[in-house]
């Protein structure tokens, strides 16, 4: 309880002085023409942004931002949005949403696009509820969707309206080369990137492409010993509860993590496959036969490959260095030589089984490499008999490598 109660402090303090996103150095362009050098608040929005804050420099008061009264913001070349009033396609992109009419559905909005790439031709973006809207623009033109849009046909089956691939067909012509084959184009952000690339390249077009360079996306995979500090009881009806001391193992895991690819790279998905072991001994009296009273001495080996499965969330402190909150369900995935048992009292004779139990984590990270951790993990039943209730619960510190 003392550990529970500790890292649930250590966590609510993290959080409350470390959560808030950092201002950064960037600027604004008004409705009226004029460009300002400020602070932007960078919450690496990953559609475009109602509003956003801002202030002039680190003393000045924090203002609100809007498709009203700004044309443009953006950070050297991390970030940039635009403003725009255009027809945006409406319709859901769910499967249970969908209509039987292949033509987009368009409604005029004012809105912050996020550019991903600019030059003669240039890639923007927003979401649109769940559903990734793409736009483009050529040259000085207008700004248009790139229309993709499922819906149902008459004979119930899902099919695609991919207008986008005729639309980039038709205005990416380079003389230089042969015109790339669009069918295998696919509607996601990488892929139209790299077309608008390559196609800028091909005319000789100077383009900027727009990616937050401050922070890490993708895969990490970690090593991660550590000490655990277990504790555990058991509880058989009609006999005084048996409380095994706290006891020190030995747990090592391999920790497959993603960076989602948003919010500055602050939110993360974990899976880490873990040994950990336990083993503990406690002397009983008891009685048998109703008067007869015996010793018995009664030991617990519980060893276990672990697989929590969780979410965990940055707190930057400068570009080297992260606290970190994590939380994650967690099984055991194999229960290994595993046992309750008795010298000389069958009752005490038990296999074990646990349920599922929650794992709270608080830590540090340096370079993006080093790790270290506070974890723990929440009281289970660790046997399935109906005359008898048991429970462990552990503590554990943990050093991280990550080696990808």
């Amino acid at each position: 309880m003392r550990f529970k109660l500790l890292l649930l402090t250590i966590l609510a303090t993290g959080f409350n002085a470390f959560s808030q996103t950092s201002f950064e150095p960037g600027y604004i362009t008004f409705t009226n023409g004029t460009t300002t050098n400020c602070l932007i608040k960078n919450e690496d929005w990953k559609g475009g942004p109602r509003n956003f804050e801002y202030k002039i420099d680190e003393n000045s008061e924090v203002k609100i931002g809007s498709v009203l009264n700004v044309k443009e913001f953006g950070s050297s070349e991390n970030f940039k949005y635009i403003a725009a009033t255009l027809p945006v396609e409406q319709s859901s992109d769910k499967v249970g949403n969908l209509t039987e009419d292949r033509n987009p559905i368009f409604k005029e909005e004012s809105l912050f696009l996020k550019v991903l790439v600019e030059g003669n031709a240039s890639l923007y973006y927003t979401l649109k509820e769940t559903n990734n809207r793409f736009f483009y623009k050529m040259n000085d033109g207008k700004i248009e969707q790139l229309i993709y849009k499922r819906y149902i046909t008459s004979n119930k089956e899902i099919a695609k309206n991919n207008r986008y691939k005729q639309q980039l067909a038709t205005d990416f012509v380079c003389s230089k080369s042969q015109n790339p084959n669009f069918d295998k184009l696919e509607y996601k952000q990488s892929s139209l990137i790299s077309s608008f690339k390559n196609y800028n390249a091909c005319i000789g077009s100077e383009a900027v492409t727009y990616k937050n360079k401050d922070y890490e996306y993708g895969f990490n995979l970690s090593l991660r010993p550590g000490v655990t500090f277990g504790a555990a009881s058991v509880l058989k009806a009609g006999d005084e509860k048996i409380n095994f001391d706290s006891k020190t193992g030995f747990r090592i895991g391999l920790e497959a993590e993603y960076i989602l690819p948003f919010n500055n790279g602050k939110w993360a998905i974990f899976i880490e496959p873990t040994y950990r072991n336990y083993n503990a001994e406690k002397e009983v009296v008891y009685v048998d036969f109703f008067t007869i009273k015996k010793t018995t001495l009664i030991t617990v080996e519980y060893n276990s490959v672990e697989l929590p499965i969780g979410a965990r969330y940055y707190m930057f402190l400068n570009k080297k260095s992260a606290l970190y909150v994590n939380a994650a369900v967690l099984i055991d995935a194999s229960v290994l030589d595993s046992k309750i048992e008795s010298s000389n009292e069958d009752s005490y004779d038990l296999d074990i089984k646990a349920d599922a139990a929650l794992a709270l984590g608080f830590g540090f990270k340096f370079k993006n490499k080093y790790s270290l951790e506070a974890n723990y993990h929440s009281p289970r039943n660790i046997s399935n008999y109906l005359n008898v209730s048991s429970s462990y619960q552990s503590f554990s510190l943990i050093a991280g490598y990550n080696f990808l």
